[in-house]
């Protein structure tokens, strides 16, 4: 037992230093074809360089002269709080919605979904438009102002703008999901055994129904996490937010770039593994 444990302990501190290491040479490669030119030279000493610097995370700098960690880390945790806002606001209006449909709209179910659907085909930048739009026309119309449109500062920070930008598109996607497979399950043969037994229609959705699809769910988390990243970029540049996503963009640079994907790399990794852990030992 001990020895299995201590296998899997170095089998996932391996993966860790190869994915960090498969980072360091794809961030890299804009050293390889600079000026158009394949400079192997110095893509062979930039791999080296900044895998040193990593490893040992000294000699870390941005905009050619600053310390890399003071500026990223800080910055890194806010982008990490607002996915994880995000993330948490989506699941539950998913399952809040998600339980009216089941509940009260059965027989319209496709009507809803399909409506969804067309909803999702909708441009996340174009919703994070509207929806600064709808705000300010409010503002021009009646003289309200009753949420901060984009980040001015500490003391005028955007919030409920990002998070609803940030959530909707997985709010939508985890819907979809979660109706289908509530009434996957609710017409398999252990629910007419349940109501059988007498048991009532929200203890089976809640008891083990619910259970049943959490797998299906955890099995969709890397589509989730790799929607939300891609959907951060444009919530940060838009509503200039104080994240670690804007922050590239403004210092653009090989070592940012890959440390930034490390940093983000990390949480998820260990996630992913954690998850695996589980499943294998159930």
């Amino acid at each position: 037992m001990v020895k299995s444990s201590t296998m899997r302990f170095i089998r996932l501190v391996l993966q860790y230093i190869a994915g960090v290491f498969l980072f360091i040479v794809i961030g890299s490669l804009p050293v390889l074809l600079r000026n158009l030119t394949f400079d192997m030279e110095g893509y062979f000493n930039s791999v080296k360089d900044l895998t040193v610097k990593v490893f040992t995370l000294s000699n870390l700098t941005y905009d050619g002269q600053h310390e890399m960690l003071p500026a990223v880390l800080g910055r890194f945790f806010y982008s990490m709080k607002t996915l994880g806002m995000g993330l948490f606001a989506a699941t539950v209006m998913a399952f809040l919605l998600s339980y009216v449909i089941v509940l009260f709209f059965e027989k319209k179910k496709d009507y809803i979904l399909s409506f969804i659907e067309i909803i999702r085909s909708i441009p996340d930048v174009l919703w994070m438009f509207l929806l600064q739009a709808g705000v300010v026309w409010i503002f021009k119309t009646f003289g309200v102002k009753f949420i901060q449109t984009t980040s001015l500062g500490s003391d005028h920070q955007a919030v409920l703008l990002p998070l609803i930008s940030l959530s909707l598109p997985i709010f939508l996607f985890l819907t979809q999901i979660i109706v289908l497979k509530i009434f996957e399950e609710l017409d398999k043969p252990y629910i007419l055994l349940a109501k059988a037994k007498g048991l009532s229609y929200f203890y089976m959705l809640n008891i083990h129904v619910v259970r049943n699809i959490s797998q299906d769910l955890k099995e969709h988390f890397k589509t989730i996490v790799w929607m939300m990243l891609s959907t951060l970029v444009m919530v940060e540049y838009i509503f200039n937010l104080n994240g670690l996503m804007l922050f590239n963009i403004r210092y653009v640079s090989v070592e940012l770039f890959v440390f930034s994907c490390i940093l983000f790399f990390t949480p998820f990794f260990l996630i992913y593994r954690l998850l695996d852990f589980r499943r294998l030992s159930l």
